[in-house]
């Protein structure tokens, strides 16, 4: 039977995650509509034993992939190559999906035919399963069950890479790559295909379990801080691609405008967070008068009222964002 749905599982020494990763991708109901490929990213534990043994039980539904380490951004290249379904989604291999609603949404790929399939997830605390909190897809209830043309509507939220499913053919056929060694890449791979993307079906149901609080995780502000050249280095790129447009329709333009900077704004949350430490200041300035000059449309999508205050004051509010930020964190 033809694949509905190729899931990629980037996974780097999680052991102590990947079987729940897994088993949520094991239901009979689903395994003909579905295949599941692990991205081994060279790691030195249990990973790779964890994922053999899934292969050998459902050699149908799932298959394991080894290769040396090259960051999360080289599974993702890894698995645009080696996917044959008609759909494309990346499942950390410390995340898993709800297995009761993959089964409804892969039904539902089967019938559909929107370049993008948006579905909601959920943040889920590590050690607990407590549910942190929800993330809709939709804008408005009324936008669920349907397709929407990106051509004549506007997207205001832009489609986070737990929610984003998409068409294997866009990624294969439009040659897109995720720099790879490199942290914070997701950003790049939810918006890199955005120029051929046209239509968006929103999907009613939690699907993506997202873990919050494991140790060590690239998002946890302290990496963030120690990471913030990757960081910037993501941002450059983006930068670079958001220049390279052409004959991209107004609605999908503004998209990918504020897509890139949310990435802004989290650069200006890792400023924030150091703000304390001399030269910082200094150091935003600069990084924020170079953006306004490389890219005044993303530079003024920026919309969080901190940001806003930083500018107005010169930047001389820095040290008060550090203390409130450190307060409130």
């Amino acid at each position: 039977m033809e694949k509905v749905l190729s899931i990629i599982v980037p996974a780097y020494n999680v052991e102590a995650y990947l079987e729940r990763c897994l088993s949520s991708f094991a239901e009979s109901s689903v395994r003909d509509l579905i295949e599941v490929i692990v991205v081994n990213d060279g790691s030195r534990d249990g990973t790779a034993q964890i994922a053999r043994r899934y292969c050998q039980q459902y050699p149908e539904t799932f298959f394991l992939h080894d290769k040396e380490n090259g960051g999360h951004g080289s599974t993702i290249n890894c698995g645009i190559r080696l996917a044959k379904g008609k759909y494309f989604k990346v499942v950390d291999g410390d995340d898993w999906l709800n297995s009761a609603e993959l089964a409804k949404f892969a039904e539902t790929l089967k019938t559909v035919d929107a370049d993008v399939v948006a579905s909601d997830f959920q943040s889920v605390r590590d050690g607990t399963d407590e549910i942190l909190r929800d993330y809709p897809c939709a804008e408005s209830p009324e936008q669920y069950g349907r397709t929407i043309d990106l051509t004549r509507t506007e997207l205001k939220n832009v489609i986070k890479m737990h929610s984003l499913t998409i068409r294997t053919s866009i990624l294969r056929d439009q040659g897109i790559t995720i720099d790879e060694h490199c942290y914070y890449v997701d950003c790049e791979y939810i918006l890199f295909p955005m120029p051929f993307v046209r239509t968006v079906y929103f999907y009613k149901g939690f699907l993506y379990q997202y873990r919050l609080g494991r140790s060590g995780q690239s998002m946890d502000i302290r990496c963030m801080q120690r990471n913030r050249a990757q960081h910037q280095r993501v941002l450059g790129s983006l930068l670079e691609f958001y220049s390279s447009l052409v004959d991209v329709p107004p609605p999908l333009r503004h998209y990918i405008e504020r897509g890139i900077a949310q990435v802004v704004e989290n650069q200006f949350q890792i400023f924030i967070s150091m703000g304390l430490r001399p030269g910082v200041r200094t150091e935003l300035a600069d990084f924020d008068r170079q953006l306004n000059k490389a890219s005044p449309a993303v530079w003024g999508a920026t919309a969080k009222k901190s940001i806003t205050l930083l500018r107005a004051t010169n930047y001389w509010l820095l040290p008060l964002g550090a203390v409130v930020y450190k307060l409130v964190k």
